[in-house]
């Protein structure tokens, strides 16, 4: 199964889950899943794991499928790359997105730390801004160094980082790291997000993987207080001291 077909059968069995994560049907085992998307075993068997480890369901031996119906209350994970867009659509609301600057600047000591490449690299740079009914939610200021012979011309920066890094010749990103962290708003950040020098906002410091450890991006993003109710979803998963508990001593 190519990596499209995979995407296209994840997406469908998402689907599923979040039908009965709405009460709206019973979620399928994996036979009845592979006959009704006409897929096979293994790949359905993938899908389920990843949905898994996602914390979406719980799979037992001879037990149906729990499935996390309050997974539902979580838009944004803090866990998982996040779209914006999707984001904000998620929330009912109008998304659309504008690009405040692109250019070609030098890395500094910081940037070039963090993408490990010499300092004084060139790099592109992108800062977006993302609006929820109008209203400025979330910049985030992407860092894509140029490799050599790499061409600017036609290139279009409103494209997904994502595309966009592949279109500069990096390699495909597979894994992002991310911390999240919170700051004071300054000009022009501040300015941006249409908020007073001085706020408080979520910060999330992220840099995109290879397969092959290449560093190819460098992305801050600044989220407006309270625009995103952001989450984590964490199995539990007992030990067996921590299952049987403190033993009581006789009598008591």
């Amino acid at each position: 199964m190519t990596r499209p077909q995979e995407a296209a059968l994840a997406d469908r069995i998402r689907q599923i889950w979040l039908d009965a994560a709405h009460g709206r049907t019973a979620f399928p085992g994996e036979p009845t899943l592979a006959r009704q998307l006409q897929a096979s075993r293994p790949a359905v068997r993938e899908a389920l794991v990843r949905l898994e480890a996602e914390g979406l369901i719980h799979k037992r031996q001879g037990a149906e499928t729990a499935v996390n119906r309050a997974a539902v209350e979580i838009a944004a994970r803090l866990d998982h790359q996040n779209d914006n867009e999707e984001i904000i659509r998620a929330m009912g609301r109008k998304a659309s997105m504008d690009v405040l600057e692109a250019g070609v600047v030098s890395l500094d000591e910081d940037d070039s730390t963090a993408l490990e490449v010499p300092v004084g690299t060139d790099a592109l740079r992108v800062a977006k801004r993302w609006r929820a009914d109008g209203v400025p939610v979330v910049l985030a200021i992407n860092l894509v160094p140029l490799l050599e012979g790499c061409s600017l011309r036609d290139l279009d920066v409103e494209q997904s980082l994502f595309r966009l890094v592949e279109r500069l010749g990096h390699q495909r990103v597979e894994w992002e790291l991310a911390w999240p962290s919170a700051t004071n708003l300054v000009p022009p950040i501040s300015d941006w997000l249409e908020q007073t020098p001085g706020e408080a906002a979520l910060t999330l410091d992220m840099v995109g993987v290879s397969r092959g450890g290449h560093r190819a991006y460098r992305a801050s993003e600044f989220h407006v207080p309270n625009a995103f109710r952001y989450g984590l979803i964490r199995s539990v998963r007992l030990t067996r001291a921590r299952e049987v508990g403190r033993q009581l001593p006789a009598g008591e």
